[in-house]
């Protein structure tokens, strides 16, 4: 092999290891674009909730048992998503 074979084949393999570099952070950043909306679309139904819930202290119409039902409905909703979406619990079980 030439000198400037052994070069070619060098910038070549530099050339595909950076572009696999590349296309690995591509993908994690498709991953961590793809969790954002995700959790954008949570915290959008918890804030929903909390303002119904909101809405409904200031009904009288509505008991207190309709808003304690509102209230555990979030928690249990947002309990699950702090599990599994936020700490992967099941990655650790």
């Amino acid at each position: 092999m030439s000198e400037d074979e052994k070069t070619d084949k060098e910038v070549y393999d530099m050339a595909e290891h950076l572009k696999g570099l590349y296309d690995a952070k591509e993908s994690e950043l498709e991953k961590l674009k793809e969790q954002n909306v995700t959790l954008k679309k949570i915290i959008m139904s918890a804030y929903g909730t909390i303002r119904l819930l909101d809405q409904n202290f200031n009904n009288i119409l509505l008991d207190e048992q309709a808003n304690r039902v509102i209230i555990e409905s979030l928690r249990v909703y947002l309990s699950d998503i702090v599990e599994y979406e936020i700490l992967h619990i099941e990655d650790i079980l």
